[in-house]
């Protein structure tokens, strides 16, 4: 299985401890993928400073393919700062530098590239939303991190990437069944054949848009909890694979029960490290 983590490359820079580590929705992905045993590549474009250094060692040290990705000369690496308490992250800033890498633009050459893969993940932050019509054109399974911003759930911009998505994840507060399923209908009517809402110790729901299920986190006392969203959507989306998902198709419930238990114990796991992986 094939999986490509399409758009952003970040630092995340710890400010009450100096340490950094690489990250980006996309890279996290990646990584997990491989981890779990996928052949996993990232592409996007990346800077030719320091920080982006840290982002490739740590792709080749996973095992993430990123030979067709744009090195911009002369730009910058994104840094999102963090303070971080007793395991919890609480977000700080943004750091563009003078000359940000930026979003790429997928062109005949990415695209040709693309069709080899089986899962293609990119999230709002990657700020390609404008390219992911192309994405959806192609054989494999896409899917989008929303992430948990009220600007990325506007009408106008659901109804620019929904159409195209196998699988929508959101990032929520707490809610109950009833309030959970009022949302993903909404999204299930901007196209999305899937809804996944991840909502921290309170457990997820998805919905396939006849049936919701709903998954428990599993509790542990975290060393840190950067990515933990992002590994438990990684085992989400292998497991279902693994289940025969493919392109167009709708999961049954026992299917989506097991991948959300799968990808609440990886993201138990991963709150046991430092940094998103």
């Amino acid at each position: 299985m094939k999986f490509l983590g399409l758009g952003d490359n970040v630092i995340d820079y710890y400010v009450n401890t100096r340490d950094m580590h690489p990250g980006g929705n996309a890279v996290n992905t990646a990584v997990h993928a491989s981890r779990l045993g996928a052949e996993s590549a990232y592409l996007g474009n990346l800077a030719d400073d320091k920080l982006s250094d840290v982002v490739r060692k740590a792709l080749k040290e996973n095992k993430v393919d990123f030979s067709h990705c744009t090195t911009v000369k002369g730009s910058t690496t994104k840094c999102c700062d963090y303070t971080v308490t007793g395991g919890e992250h609480h977000f700080a800033g943004i750091r563009l530098g003078e000359n940000w890498s930026g979003p790429m633009t997928l062109d005949t050459h990415h695209l040709n590239y693309m069709e080899a893969f089986h899962i293609i993940h990119s999230c709002c932050n990657a700020k390609m939303e404008s390219e992911i019509s192309k994405a959806g054109r192609l054989p494999a399974l896409l899917t989008y991190d929303f992430s948990v911003k009220e600007t990325y759930r506007t009408d106008e911009y659901l109804a620019l990437v929904c159409p195209w998505l196998d699988l929508a994840l959101f990032s929520c507060h707490p809610m109950e069944e009833k309030d959970a399923f009022h949302f993903c209908r909404k999204i299930h009517g901007r196209g999305a054949k899937h809804v996944l809402l991840t909502m921290s110790q309170a457990g997820s729901f998805v919905s396939n848009g006849e049936i919701m299920v709903k998954g428990d986190a599993f509790h542990v006392e975290p060393v840190d909890t950067m990515g933990a969203g992002d590994a438990f959507l990684t085992a989400f989306l292998i497991s279902l694979a693994g289940q025969g998902w493919k392109k167009g198709s709708r999961m049954g419930k026992q299917s989506l029960k097991k991948a959300l238990e799968d990808g609440a114990r990886y993201a138990a796991e991963n709150c046991m490290v430092n940094g998103g992986f």
